[in-house]
């Protein structure tokens, strides 16, 4: 028995968005995971650019607020990167030792990371390691830039907390999806994380992640769409926010909605059908099995219909507490929905998980 953990500050995932900061704290026992914490906090408008912290001590005072309210005042901190500056390769490779392998990452990085190799930290994954022959090896190779690790660390810090995991944001949604779900093996599924300025895609081969990309699109372009077509009508971002959602003012039909935000909605669409294409002119596989859609932004009207017109696949929304179990007196018992995602695959992670 670990006496030293029960004593020890709880990991927190945190996930620092555009528009919002999510904590989740889980709790792992036997009988599968609990949730110990989870809640959420706005961001000033502007203060997160790209992943980067235009105005850091602002993303921090949010933060830290967040963490206070949760009780959560000597937390280590697990959190996450996405956007350009983090590159994801998927590698096939001859077989070798894990010495060999580790020996081969740097030079082959080198080959696909428009970066300077000084300028990134780089790590590595071996996946399906003897699924398909003894003669290969399969390996995601991730590259962040170190300055994006340090702007990411330095908002932690300055809340007086540890970092302890960094991640990349859609692994952290694999490693909730597979938590959530694991009775589902799907030849591909696509994990499609909506937030309002970005969309993530992680694709799966059978529970395991093959592919990411970060899409420059998120539920801003609807919100856009809204505003541009209906402000005369007297629809103002309020208003708008509440339209995406299904709550309709009496002079809107649920009609004009759908036909405004079609356009919007098809920009995402086919920037996913180009990831799916991309991936699978090199992938042995046939068609998309599934799309799983989370996030934020995922319930405008009519995105989850034309992405189920667009793959001829099932579409599920992503319930991150599936498999979680809560108690009335957890705080942030209310916490829910598919926008909490990533923090709960990064609430998973340890120090010293790989």
């Amino acid at each position: 028995m670990d006496l030293g953990a029960a004593f020890r500050p709880p990991v927190v995932g945190l996930d620092i968005g555009s528009s919002a900061v999510k904590a989740v704290v889980l709790r792992r026992a036997r009988a599968g995971w609990s949730l110990v914490a989870a809640g959420e906090a706005p961001l000033p408008e502007g203060s997160l650019q790209d992943g980067t912290a235009s105005e850091p001590t602002a993303v921090s005072e949010a933060v830290g607020g967040l963490l206070d309210t949760l009780k959560l005042r000597r937390a280590r901190v697990a959190t996450a990167l996405s956007g350009h500056s983090v590159i994801v390769k998927r590698l096939s490779l001859p077989s070798m030792s894990q010495a060999e392998l580790s020996e081969a990452i740097p030079w082959e990085a080198e080959q696909y990371i428009p970066f300077d190799l000084s300028e990134v930290q780089l790590d590595y994954q071996v996946i399906n390691q003897g699924e398909k022959t003894k003669n290969s090896l399969d390996v995601l190779l991730v590259a962040a830039k170190r300055d994006r690790i340090d702007d990411r660390a330095s908002i932690i810090t300055q809340t007086g907390r540890r970092p302890v995991v960094l991640d990349i944001e859609a692994f952290a949604l694999a490693n909730a999806y597979r938590m959530n779900y694991p009775e589902r093996t799907d030849a591909l599924a696509a994990l499609v994380h909506i937030g309002r300025a970005v969309t993530i895609v992680c694709l799966l081969e059978h529970g395991q992640p093959a592919f990411t990309r970060d899409i420059a699109i998120g539920g801003q372009v609807h919100l856009d769409a809204i505003l541009r077509e209906l402000a005369p009508m007297g629809v103002d971002e309020l208003a708008a926010k509440r339209i995406l959602h299904g709550q309709f003012p009496n002079d809107v039909s649920p009609d004009q909605v759908t036909t405004v935000l079609r356009e919007a909605s098809a920009q995402l669409v086919q920037e996913v059908r180009k990831t799916v294409d991309f991936y699978r002119a090199t992938a042995p596989v046939e068609k998309l099995s599934r799309v799983v859609v989370s996030g934020g932004a995922h319930q405008a009207v009519g995105l989850v219909d034309l992405f189920a017109s667009e793959f001829g696949a099932p579409v599920d929304v992503f319930d991150p507490f599936r498999r979680v179990s809560r108690s009335s007196r957890t705080a942030g018992a209310d916490a829910a929905g598919p926008s909490y995602a990533v923090a709960v695959g990064l609430a998973m992670r340890n120090e010293g998980d790989r």
